[in-house]
């Protein structure tokens, strides 16, 4: 019986060895899943953490951080793509994180929305500030001044020189149908004179069509319902106004004597007689080189308005509202000629004697300070 009772003790002291053994392998089970669990935890806040840094990162980055300080430009004509405008960001190395720019662009939809212009670029922009300045960005423009008097060949040279348009396609335009339409007269065969003097800002994104158009669109803001009213009352059509007016232009040297000039040219315009007008005359001659000969003033062209009678077929210039106005309100004499006093002015005459004497004159008072600035130069070099 003893060794029965024994045999009981081991047995059910094995049995809780057993119990206490599986219960220390499940605490330790439990125990690993925990450690494990808690590993895993770090591991994926700290991928998360690593990620929205490295998306805070790139999202804040700069777009340029190697050059901060600058900026770039990029011109995006009409009709561009977004594809293409893109490339213009690649190729000035502005586009560190493509698939950041892609993604993007979708959310603010730039593919629709993008700009013409030409855009200066900050380097400091991170991505984002990119996309929306192309946008809602301001276009780089580019003032010019085109002043009065300026034939259409001086205008798309001046226009050339500012890198504003293609000189040749300036030239190409003067008598395109769909401009002269603009224009709003009829007769009119050419664009000279309705290219409006004035200061202009234009983007070079900007097509020379759109240049021209808006450099007419200023002449009609001028020439409106009033000055066709007195046109109508002087009995000149628009076309004449404009002509007259480019003449008294060029032939201007102050703006006191517009009017006398004017009245000059509609004075001899009502007793029949030719214009005789020298800048008519150098606009119909080509290749022009500053020195007008009497060979010249003989020269048969519709221009030559020492040879034809009445106004030649266009404007020679692009005129003022100071000349126009002169033309439609000119001053009240019986002047029929005038000559340039060499200071700006000019000296009217009603008859041809006393013009020819004011010439006589003029010319020897010119010769004389020709002749004084000659000396003058030579002094000085003989000093040097």
């Amino acid at each position: 019986m003893l060794r029965s009772h024994k045999s009981t003790d081991i047995i059910l002291q094995n049995k809780e060895n057993n119990i206490l053994t599986k219960i220390s392998m499940k605490l330790l089970i439990l125990g690993n899943w925990k450690h494990l669990l808690a590993s895993l935890l770090v591991i994926i806040i700290a991928g998360m953490l690593a990620l929205g840094g490295y998306i805070y990162k790139i999202y804040y980055d700069p777009i340029k951080s190697s050059d901060l300080e600058n900026s770039s430009i990029i011109l995006i004509p009409r009709g561009s793509t977004f594809d293409s405008v893109t490339a213009s960001v690649r190729e000035k190395g502005l586009l560190p994180y493509p698939r950041l720019y892609d993604f993007l662009a979708k959310q603010l939809k730039v593919y629709s929305r993008v700009q013409t212009g030409e855009f200066e670029i900050q380097h400091r922009w991170n991505t984002f500030e990119l996309l929306k300045f192309l946008i809602s960005g301001k276009s780089l423009r580019y003032r010019i001044t085109i002043p009065e008097g300026k034939n259409f060949n001086d205008i798309a040279e001046r226009l050339s020189l500012a890198k504003l348009a293609d000189k040749e396609i300036i030239l190409s335009l003067k008598h395109d149908p769909g401009l002269l339409l603009k224009t709003g007269v009829p007769e009119a065969t050419s664009l000279e004179g309705f290219l409006f003097p004035e200061t202009y800002f234009f983007s070079r994104a900007e097509t020379e069509k759109q240049i021209l158009s808006a450099m007419i669109a200023q002449y009609r803001k001028v020439f409106k319902n009033n000055f066709l009213q007195r046109a109508k009352e002087i009995g000149m059509g628009e076309y004449d106004v404009l002509i007259l007016a480019s003449i008294v232009e060029k032939e201007t040297g102050i703006d006191t004597d517009r009017p006398m000039i004017a009245s000059v040219f509609h004075n001899r315009i009502k007793r029949r007689m030719r214009l005789d007008s020298d800048p008519t005359v150098i606009y119909g001659l080509k290749d022009f080189n500053g020195n007008l000969t009497r060979k010249h003033l003989r020269t048969p062209t519709p221009y030559n308005t020492y040879r034809r009678y009445g106004l030649p077929p266009t404007p020679i210039s692009n005129p003022g509202k100071a000349s126009i106005n002169s033309v439609l309100y000119p001053a009240k004499n019986k002047f029929l000629y005038f000559v340039a006093r060499g200071d700006g002015s000019s000296k009217f005459s009603k008859t041809l004697r006393e013009h020819n004497k004011a010439v006589w004159y003029f010319q020897k008072v010119r010769k004389n300070r020709q002749a004084m600035s000659r000396k003058r130069k030579q002094r000085s070099s003989a000093k040097l």
